[in-house]
């Protein structure tokens, strides 16, 4: 398995991360069409996870969507070289996070303890087989 491949899954996991920790969060805002419709099918609003209801469609999204873009992304850039542009990438998010309090990605405000895990998740892939740590 190349560098490549590995940063592409460890990007597919820690999306999948984030999305299992925020989804279970949104609720549908009292009064909105969503919430009409959710009432007009005897759902209660207030009680409906989209996580629950959608939450097994996370993963083959991310597999389909997420994986190819980070591997396309990286594809030009020699294999021995990419655990250094993602440990780099990493830091910078960190530090962004760190200085402004959070970073907008994927339309979601994380915080610096989102990057420490995604940190962890690729040296955990990059470790695996050649010793490359982050």
């Amino acid at each position: 398995m190349t560098n490549i491949d590995k940063v592409s899954m460890a990007f597919s996991q820690w999306a999948y991360n984030i999305a299992q920790a925020v989804l279970p969060s949104f609720s549908v805002p009292k009064n909105s069409a969503a919430a009409k419709m959710l009432m007009f099918l005897g759902v209660d609003p207030a009680t409906y996870s989209i996580w629950k209801e959608l939450g097994f469609l996370a993963e083959p999204m991310i597999q389909t969507l997420v994986t190819p873009m980070a591997h396309k992304l990286l594809d030009g850039i020699p294999d021995e070289q990419v655990p250094e542009l993602a440990r780099k990438f990493v830091e910078a998010f960190k530090t962004q996070a760190q200085e402004r309090g959070s970073v907008n990605v994927f339309g979601l405000d994380l915080g610096p303890k989102s990057f420490d895990g995604l940190a962890s998740i690729l040296n955990d892939k990059l470790s695996e087989g050649n010793g490359n740590e982050l």
